[in-house]
């Protein structure tokens, strides 16, 4: 089988089935893929929340690729093995007003730069955070034709932001256009779920893969088989703050759950208010724990001891 290699010096900022492919491979083939961060590339390290306030917006989600697997079909399935991920010792982190979780509750523009280590982060005070590298974006070409914009995940699989898309994962995505036109993008060095602040830590990264096809194996949304370890193993070796909240709109709670998060941050560690969300967004796993006692429903926020240093 071929290993291949698809740089970053194209990108598109939208799904269309009619983008030609820039790599064709053959199933079992292995590709390396070079990715821009979310902002597709106008963010730097060096770059302030001024810069993004000016950058453009609808540029978000530089996906690379098309790639096209020969015979490839609607109806078949591809079997994605995710097999490596490299990361270019930075990220970014924002707050944009109107959008996020607390999207009337920041009226300004707020940018965290992350300085990566090889696994790890030192870059908000008093935290120590792990990285779990994964592709935020892993998708084929939508069945419709026409323009999308990247932001809606579906059935295609797409702006998924699983965050268990890590090296080890096995994906499954059906296919529903000649050669299945697979793009990633979106990497992020880590992220809670929920993703609260808008992003997770958005890096420029490359991800290696093996691509199989699986013909006439229809398959209605993506699968995924990943490892077991869901949370860091570090972070398993001391105990998780539990911030639960009970009631009838899902995502109100998923809010009070964040809100006192972040005045846990702050009181903790002496956080802004700016730094607690970013920090809830790369490191607080939100969780339905009950549906079943209508109409009310419990979320729980887990944020984990073993980042305090």
């Amino acid at each position: 089988m071929a290993h291949h290699y698809l740089d970053k010096s194209i990108t598109y900022n939208r799904w269309d089935r009619s983008y030609e492919p820039r790599l064709r491979i053959d199933s079992g083939d292995t590709v390396t893929i070079e990715m821009n961060d979310a902002s597709d590339g106008q963010l730097t390290k060096e770059s302030t929340a001024v810069d993004w306030e000016k950058a453009d917006k609808m540029k978000v989600h530089g996906l690379t690729g098309p790639i096209e697997i020969a015979g490839a079909t609607k109806g078949d399935q591809l079997k994605i093995d995710i097999l490596e991920y490299e990361h270019e010792n930075w990220a970014w982190t924002s707050i944009i007003p109107g959008l996020g979780l607390l999207d009337d509750e920041f009226d300004q523009v707020f940018l965290q730069i992350w300085e990566l280590e090889e696994t790890q982060t030192r870059s908000m005070p008093g935290i120590t955070l792990d990285l779990n590298p994964f592709c935020g974006i892993i998708g084929v070409q939508r069945e419709e034709e026409g323009e999308f914009r990247t932001r809606p995940p579906g059935p295609f699989g797409g702006n998924m932001d699983v965050k268990h898309l890590v090296a080890g994962s096995t994906l499954h995505l059906p296919v529903f256009t000649p050669g299945a036109g697979l793009c990633t993008g979106d990497c992020h060095a880590a992220q809670g779920d929920g993703e609260v602040s808008i992003n997770g830590m958005e890096a420029p990264m490359k991800v290696t893969v093996r691509v199989e096809l699986i013909k006439d194996a229809l398959l209605e949304s993506p699968y995924l088989v990943t490892p077991g370890d869901l949370v860091s193993p570090r972070y398993r070796e001391k105990p998780f703050h539990a911030f639960i909240e009970s009631g009838e709109d899902p995502r109100e709670l998923c809010k009070s759950v964040v809100r006192r998060a972040i005045r846990y941050l702050q009181d903790r560690v002496g956080l802004s208010q700016q730094q607690a969300y970013v920090t809830c967004s790369v490191a607080l796993d939100l969780k339905v724990s009950q549906l079943v006692n209508v109409p009310t429903t419990t979320i729980t926020g887990y944020l984990p001891e073993a980042i305090f240093d």
